[in-house]
C-alpha cells in the first residue's frame, strides 16, 4: 500500500490524548453522603496521576478511531506497478547553439558545450534530435531523419563529433531568424517510413520509436546578448504547442568596451581636423578607464597616438583624435576584459600628389590677381600634397585626369577646343570652377561658357551695383556650404561685392547655391556626367570683393576641392558577412587578413567576408584595399531578459529531465489510482463507526450506579 499524502500520518500522534485522559482523574471516585458541610474547610480535589488504566476497551476504541482518521487523510491506495522511462513518450528536440562573434568571450563556448552534453546525457530511446548552429544565418548540422535511426549513445557521439569541428564565427547574432527556423523545423518535420525500415522496425528499437509522440521542444544555448536581432519575430506566429528552453551561458568578466570610427559630419566646422571616435562601454561593466591608439599591421601601437578616455558603464563618449598615420591599420582599445571586438580596422589613405590647375592670367598686382589668393589656400594635408599649376587656357592640350587634378579653376575665356577638353574632363568626374571676374571680357567669357556648358541660351551681362551687394539665400544643405552651416560660421554679411555679373537663361536642371541680395545668382552648379561645373558670378580679388580676405574663402575652396574626395571612412563600411564587389575572373585575386592569397575565379571561392581585417582585391590593373569590421551590435554584450522574447509571443518553458518527468508521471498515476480506489472513504466510515461505539460505551460505563441498601441496626 502507498500513501498519496504521507505527511498527514503525523496526525496519528493524537493517539496519545486518550491515554493521557485515562491516566488523569479529576474527581474522587466514590461518594459519601454527609448531613452538613458548613463546619468543614473546603479543599478542592487534587489531580492525581494513576499508575493503572481502568477502561482498556474504551482506550483502544478511541486510539483506533484517531488512527483511522489519520490514515484516511493520507489517502492510501494500492499500487499495481511502477513507471519506468520506457513508459514515457519520446521527445522531439531541436538543440540550437549560438556561434556568433560574442560567443568568443572567455569561457562561453566551453560552457555551451557542457550545456549541450547535459541535454545529451538525458536522452532516452525514441527521442528525435536536431542540432542547429546559428549566427546571422541558421544552419542544420544534424537532421531528424538521421538521428532517429541512431540509439542515444550513437546520437551523443555524433553530436560531440559535430561540436568538435565547430567554433564561434565572426558574424552577428540574428536570434529572431534562428528561432523561426528552429520552430519550423520542430513542428513541420514528418518522418517518412520506408518499407525497409518497416520490416526492420521490430529488430531496431531506435527505428521502432522513430516518431516522437511527446511535445516538440526547443533548447537554445546562447549568451542572450542585447545586440541580438529579434525584430523578425514580430511577423512570426509562434506555434502554440512549442516551448523554448533557454540555456544561457555567461561570464564573470563583464566589462566589454568598443571603439568605432565615425563618419565625418556634413556640417562639421572646416577648421577641425582628425577623426571622430565613439567609445561605448557595456551596461554591466565594472571598469571605466580605457586607452585607445592606432596600431600597425603587426598589432603594435603607433607611438604618440595613445589617448586615455573615461566611459561610465552603459554610456558612450565621442572624442576626436588625430588622423591615422599611413602605416596604421586599426583603431585599438585597451583595458577591457574581452578583446574579440577591440580592433576597428581602417584603410588609411596613402599620401597622394595632386594638382590644382589654374587656367587664366597671372596679374602682377595682388589686388587684381585671383591666382595670388588661390595659391595661398593650404590644400596640402598629411594624406596629400597639392601643387598649384597655372597656364593660359589655350595651352591646354589634353583633358586632365580627375584622379590627379581634382579641381580646375578657369578665370579667363577659353577657345572652343579648350572648352571641349574641359567638358571631357568634367564628364569623367572632374570638378571645374568658372570665375566671371571682370567686365572687360564679357562677350568672350559668355561664348566660352556656352561652349563649356553646351547651353546656347546662357547669357552673361554686367550687373548694375550702386554701392555693394552681399550674399543671401545660401543653401547650407549643399556639401560646399555644409562646413559653414553652424551658427557661429554662417554669417556672410561682412563680405561685400563691389561688382558682379548677371547670369540669365539658366536651365531648370541647374542648382542655384547662393544669390546676391539683388536676387541675381551668385554661385550655380551644373552636373555633367560624373562631375560638376560651378560658375561664380564675381571675383574674389580685393578690387572686386572682400571674399579673398574673409574667413570664408579658405573653407569654400577646401569644399570645392574635396566635394567628391574619398574620406577615410569610405573604405571602412564593410562588415563581416558582406559580399565582395569584385567580379570573379581568371585573374582576380583576394588577399585575406592572414596574408593568404585566394584565387577568385568564381563566386563560390569567397561568398562573403568571413572575419574582420584588411583585405586586398586585385584584378589586372584594378587594386583596392578593404577594411572589414564586426557588426556594431555584437559589442552589446549585456544580458537581454527573456521577457523580450515573450513580448513577441514566444512561449517559454524548461525542458524536464527524465527523472523529473518520471516523478511527474508517477504522481499523476498515483492520483489516478487513489481517486479510483477511494480507500479513504472506507477508513473514514470505520473511524465514524468506532466513534459511535466509543460514545455508546462511554455513556454506558459512566451511568450512575444504584447505592447499596442501608442496613438498620437491630
Amino acid at each position: 500500500m502507498s500513501l498519496l499524502a504521507p505527511l498527514y500520518f503525523a496526525g496519528a500522534l493524537a493517539i496519545g490524548l486518550p491515554i493521557l485522559f485515562h491516566m488523569v482523574r479529576r474527581r474522587p471516585r466514590g461518594e459519601v453522603k454527609f448531613s452538613s458541610l458548613m463546619f468543614l474547610r473546603p479543599t478542592p480535589p487534587k489531580l492525581t496521576r494513576r499508575s493503572r488504566l481502568d477502561n482498556w476497551l474504551l482506550l483502544l476504541i478511541r486510539a483506533l478511531a484517531l488512527l483511522l482518521l489519520a490514515a484516511a487523510f493520507t489517502r492510501p491506495f494500492l499500487r499495481s506497478s511502477t513507471k519506468s522511462d520506457a513508459d514515457l513518450p519520446s521527445r522531439r528536440m531541436v538543440i540550437a547553439v549560438d556561434t556568433s562573434a560574442s560567443m568568443r568571450r572567455d569561457g562561453l563556448w566551453e560552457q555551451a558545450q557542457v550545456k549541450i552534453e547535459e541535454v545529451l546525457s538525458d536522452l532516452r530511446p525514441g527521442d528525435e534530435i536536431a542540432l542547429v548552429a546559428f549566427d546571422d544565418t541558421p544552419r542544420t548540422l544534424l537532421r531528424f531523419d538521421r538521428s532517429n535511426r541512431l540509439s542515444p549513445p550513437q546520437v551523443r557521439t555524433s553530436v560531440k563529433s559535430l561540436l568538435a569541428d565547430l567554433q564561434p564565427s565572426w558574424a552577428a547574432t540574428d536570434l529572431g531568424r534562428a528561432l523561426g527556423f528552429a520552430a519550423d523545423l520542430a513542428v513541420t518535420y514528418e518522418p517518412q517510413v520506408s518499407p525497409e525500415s518497416s520490416s526492420t522496425s521490430q529488430d531496431s528499437p531506435a527505428v521502432a520509436a522513430s516518431s516522437a509522440s511527446g511535445p516538440a521542444q526547443l533548447i537554445f544555448v546562447t549568451d542572450m546578448q542585447t545586440g541580438s536581432k529579434i525584430e523578425s519575430l514580430q511577423g512570426y506566429a509562434w506555434p502554440k504547442q512549442l516551448s523554448l528552453d533557454i540555456r544561457q551561458v555567461s561570464t564573470d568578466r563583464k566589462t566589454n568596451a568598443v571603439a568605432q570610427l565615425l563618419p565625418p559630419r556634413k556640417n562639421a566646422p572646416a577648421e577641425k581636423t582628425g577623426v571622430r571616435v565613439r567609445v561605448s562601454n557595456s551596461a554591466d561593466a565594472d571598469q571605466s578607464a580605457f586607452l585607445i591608439s592606432w596600431t600597425d599591421r603587426d598589432g603594435q601601437r603607433i607611438e604618440g597616438s595613445e589617448m586615455p578616455i573615461q566611459v561610465p558603464p552603459g554610456e558612450s563618449r565621442v572624442m576626436r583624435m588625430q588622423s591615422p598615420a599611413p602605416d596604421a591599420t586599426a583603431l585599438t582599445l585597451h583595458g577591457d576584459d574581452q578583446d574579440f571586438d577591440n580592433s576597428w580596422y581602417v584603410v588609411s589613405p596613402q599620401p597622394e600628389s595632386l594638382q590644382l590647375l589654374h587656367l587664366g592670367d597671372d596679374a602682377a598686382d595682388p589686388r587684381s590677381s585671383l591666382l595670388y589668393y588661390l595659391q595661398r589656400v593650404p590644400l596640402s594635408t598629411r594624406q596629400r600634397s597639392v601643387a598649384t599649376q597655372t597656364m593660359p587656357p589655350d595651352d591646354l592640350t589634353q583633358a586632365p585626369d580627375p584622379n590627379l587634378v581634382p579641381l580646375v579653376v578657369v578665370t579667363a575665356p577659353c577657345s572652343p577646343d579648350t572648352a571641349a577638353l574641359l567638358h571631357e574632363y568634367i564628364t569623367a568626374g572632374g570638378r571645374l570652377l568658372c570665375v566671371l571676374a571682370g567686365d572687360r571680357e564679357i562677350p568672350t567669357a559668355m561664348a566660352s561658357l556656352q561652349s563649356l556648358t553646351r547651353v546656347d541660351d546662357l547669357r552673361v551681362t554686367e550687373a548694375a551695383v550702386d554701392d555693394y551687394v552681399m550674399l543671401s539665400r545660401i543653401d547650407f544643405r549643399h556639401p560646399i556650404f555644409a562646413a559653414m552651416s553652424d551658427p557661429q560660421f554662417n554669417d556672410f554679411t561682412k563680405i561685400r561685392f563691389w561688382s558682379h555679373r548677371t547670369l540669365s537663361g539658366i536651365p531648370g536642371s541647374w542648382d542655384v547655391l547662393a544669390r546676391f541680395d539683388d536676387e541675381d545668382p551668385a554661385l550655380v552648379e551644373q552636373t555633367i556626367g560624373m562631375g560638376q561645373l560651378w560658375v561664380l558670378a564675381a571675383g574674389w580679388q580685393p578690387e572686386a570683393s572682400q571674399l579673398a580676405l574673409s574667413t570664408k574663402f579658405i573653407p569654400l575652396i577646401f569644399s570645392l576641392f574635396e566635394s567628391n574626395a574619398r574620406s577615410l571612412q569610405d573604405s571602412n563600411q564593410l562588415a563581416v558577412g558582406d559580399k565582395p564587389s569584385l567580379e570573379p575572373s581568371p585573374t582576380a585575386r583576394i588577399t585575406l587578413p592572414d596574408g593568404a592569397e585566394l584565387a577568385y575565379r568564381e563566386a563560390a571561392d569567397l561568398q562573403t567576408f568571413a572575419w574582420p581585417g584588411i583585405y586586398a582585391v586585385a584584378d589586372d590593373d584594378l587594386s583596392q584595399t578593404l577594411a572589414v569590421n564586426l557588426d556594431n551590435a555584437e559589442s552589446q554584450t549585456a544580458t537581454m531578459g527573456a521577457d523580450a522574447l515573450e513580448r513577441f509571443g514566444v512561449r517559454l518553458g524548461a525542458t524536464l529531465s527524465t527523472a523529473d518527468e518520471l516523478s511527474n508521471q508517477r504522481q499523476l498515476h498515483d492520483r489516478e489510482l487513489e481517486s479510483r480506489q477511494r480507500l479513504w472513504q472506507w477508513l473514514l466510515v470505520a473511524a465514524l463507526a468506532l466513534l459511535g461505539l466509543e460514545t455508546f460505551l462511554g455513556g454506558w460505563l459512566s451511568r450512575p450506579r444504584p447505592a447499596a441498601p442501608e442496613v438498620s441496626p437491630s
